[in-house]
């Protein structure tokens, strides 16, 4: 995350954004998990807002990188799976 730090200049409040670079930065866990699933292989997810951004995710993943993957999401009694089909 970009750190957001408040400067006060004669009652003004400016805001200094710190750069970061980016291939300094790390692929995160999700991309990860999405990247090494297996045809088969899924993700159960109990909490929505954590299922729909790995969905999101997962079709980024695959818009970006040009990959023949295909995955589905389905809602499960007690959460949300998303399964790698293809």
């Amino acid at each position: 995350m970009l750190p957001i730090l408040p400067r006060d200049t004669l009652g003004q409040t400016h805001m200094i954004i710190e750069r970061l670079e980016l291939n300094q930065l790390a692929l995160t866990s999700n991309i990860l998990t999405i990247e090494n699933l297996d045809v088969g292989d899924s993700i159960f997810c109990e909490d929505m807002k954590k299922a729909h951004s790995l969905r999101a995710l997962s079709y980024y993943f695959l818009r970006t990188r040009k990959l023949p993957r295909k995955f589905v999401f389905r809602k499960m009694d007690h959460g949300w799976r998303i399964i790698r089909v293809k």
